[in-house]
C-alpha cells in the first residue's frame, strides 16, 4: 500500500481514516450520521482508504449493504480487491477495535485534513504560477480568489434539511418580525413596492428598466439607501454613466429634501444649510460604496464584493447600468455578451447571498405604440435579461412623453414579472427636483417648490 505523497508530506492523519472506514463497514447504518461533513474520495490521503470508501458510497448510494462480503464482492467486480490487499486487508480493519459512535468526530478530522492540503495545494499553484506569470493578471486574481472563496461552500453541511428544521427557520423569522406585514428580506422603504416584490432576498436578481430620464437611477438610489437604513447592511453602487460626486449630490438633495437646482447653484437659504448638515451626518454613518469606473467588469466586482461581503456583510449590489458594462470576454454579438452579464450576476448573487439590482434601458418600441406604457418585450439587447431575472420592474412616466398630460408627478411602477409574488402596478409620486420617488400620500414638504 502506497500513500500519496509529492515531496513534503501533506496534512493528514492515516488512523482517522483507518477508524473512520471500519467504523462505516462495522454498523453500515453509522453511514447516514456523516452525510452532512460532505467527505468525499478525494478527501483521503491514503489511496487505500479512497478506493475503500468510494465502493462503500456506490453501495449506499444503491441502497445496498457494505458490510465485509458485499464490500469484498464489489471491490472485486470494480477490478481492485487486489489493489487494496484483498479480502485479507478487509477483515483486517474490523478486527480491531474501532467505536462506531466516535464516527462523527473522525470524519470531521479526515475532511479537516482534506482542507489544510487543498489550502497547501493552492498556495503552491499561486507561487508557481504568480513566479513567472504571463497574461491577464486580472484573471489571475479572480483564479486565485475563486481557490480560496470555494473551500468555504466545499466545507459547508449539505443543504438538505428536514421540514421540521425549515419550519423552525420560518418561526425564528416570525418570532423576529417587529409588526405584521412586515416584508421578509431587505425593505425598498416604499409600503407600496414591498407588497408587489414581498422582500428583496438572497440571490435575487431585480432588474429596473426605462426609457432614459425616467428616473431608473433615482429609484435604484431610493431603494439602496432606504434598505441600507433599514439593515445597517452595506450597499455597493456600480456606475457606468455618472461620477460619484453626481450620484452623492443626488442623493444629499434626496435625503435633504433640498431642490437639486439650488445644490448646483449654491442657492440655499440658513433652513437649507442645516439640512445639509443633518443629511450629511445621517449618510456619513452609512456603509455605501461607490465604484463609478466605466472599465469595472463582473470580475472586478466578484473581487470587491467579496471583500466587503468578508469584512462587514453585504446588503445590496446595485448595477447602473447592464448595457454599458463590458464583458470579460468579447464575444460575436452584443447580445450574446450581455446574456452572459445577466446569467453571471444571476450567479454572483447567489454566491454572495445578497439581491442585485440591474438597471437596463428599453428600446425605443414602446413610444410608438398607442398605449406607450413599457413591455417585457422591449428589454434592450437580450432576452436573458427576462429569463435570469426574479423581478422585472419597469418605469412609466406619461409626463416624460407628454408635457401636457393631466398625471404630471405621477410614475407608474409596472412589476411585470415576479417569482416571488404577483404582477402589478404601483402609483407612485415624482418629485423630480429632488430626485426621488415618494409614496403618493406624502409629507407636504416633500412636494415641488
Amino acid at each position: 500500500m502506497e500513500e500519496r505523497n509529492s515531496g513534503k508530506e501533506m496534512p493528514h492523519d492515516l488512523l482517522a481514516e483507518k477508524s473512520f472506514i471500519a467504523s462505516l463497514i462495522i454498523d453500515n447504518g453509522s453511514f447516514e450520521e456523516i452525510v452532512d461533513i460532505n467527505i468525499s474520495p478525494d478527501d483521503f490521503y491514503h489511496s487505500t482508504y479512497s478506493i475503500i470508501y468510494s465502493a462503500i458510497y456506490e453501495l449506499a448510494l444503491a441502497g445496498y449493504p457494505f458490510d465485509i462480503v458485499s464490500l469484498c464482492s464489489k471491490l472485486n467486480d470494480l477490478g481492485k480487491l487486489e489493489r487494496i490487499g484483498g479480502r485479507s486487508y478487509i477483515a483486517e480493519l474490523t478486527e480491531e477495535t474501532f467505536s462506531s459512535a466516535n464516527i462523527y468526530h473522525y470524519g470531521t478530522i479526515v475532511k479537516e485534513k482534506s482542507t489544510l492540503r487543498l489550502i497547501v495545494k493552492n498556495a503552491m499553484h499561486v507561487v508557481d504560477h504568480g513566479t513567472n506569470f504571463v497574461g491577464n493578471v486580472k484573471e489571475f486574481i479572480n483564479d486565485v480568489e475563486s481557490r480560496f472563496f470555494s473551500l468555504t461552500s466545499q466545507n459547508k453541511k449539505s443543504a438538505i434539511v428536514t421540514l421540521k428544521e425549515s419550519l423552525k427557520e420560518n418561526l425564528k423569522e416570525l418570532e423576529n418580525s417587529e409588526e405584521r406585514g412586515q416584508v421578509s428580506g431587505l425593505t425598498t422603504g416604499f409600503p407600496s413596492i414591498d407588497k408587489k416584490f414581498m422582500g428583496m432576498r438572497a440571490g435575487q436578481l431585480i432588474v429596473i428598466a426605462a426609457r432614459p430620464g425616467m428616473g431608473k437611477t433615482s429609484l435604484a438610489l431610493n431603494i439602496a439607501i432606504n434598505a441600507c437604513k433599514g439593515s445597517d447592511l452595506p450597499v455597493v453602487f456600480y456606475s457606468y454613466e455618472m461620477v460619484s460626486s453626481e450620484l452623492s449630490s443626488r442623493i444629499l438633495s434626496s435625503e435633504s429634501n433640498i431642490d437639486a437646482r439650488k445644490l448646483r447653484m449654491k442657492e440655499f437659504t440658513d433652513m437649507d444649510i442645516r439640512n445639509m448638515a443633518d443629511a450629511v451626518g445621517s449618510l456619513s454613518k452609512l456603509p455605501i460604496f461607490i465604484n463609478d469606473s466605466g472599465a469595472t467588469t463582473l470580475l472586478d466586482i466578484r473581487s470587491q464584493c467579496r471583500k466587503i461581503k468578508k469584512d462587514q456583510g453585504l446588503g445590496i449590489i446595485v448595477i447602473d447600468y447592464l448595457q454599458l458594462m463590458k464583458p470579460h470576454v468579447q464575444k460575436q454579438s452584443r447580445e450574446q455578451e450581455i446574456a452572459e452579464i445577466s446569467r453571471g450576476l444571476k450567479e454572483l448573487g447567489k454566491e454572495l447571498a445578497c439581491p442585485i439590482i440591474a438597471l437596463s434601458q428599453l428600446n425605443r418600441s414602446s413610444t410608438s405604440r398607442t398605449d406607450r406604457r413599457p413591455a417585457l418585450q422591449d428589454l434592450r439587447e437580450s432576452g436573458a435579461i427576462e429569463q435570469d431575472a426574479d423581478i422585472v420592474t419597469l418605469i412609466h412616466r406619461e409626463e416624460a412623453l407628454d408635457p401636457n398630460t393631466p398625471d404630471k408627478g405621477i410614475a407608474e411602477i409596472i412589476v411585470a414579472k415576479n417569482r416571488a409574488g404577483e404582477p402589478g402596478t404601483v402609483k407612485m409620486a415624482w418629485v423630480g427636483s429632488k430626485t426621488k420617488f415618494a409614496e403618493l400620500q406624502f409629507d407636504p414638504d416633500s412636494k415641488e417648490q
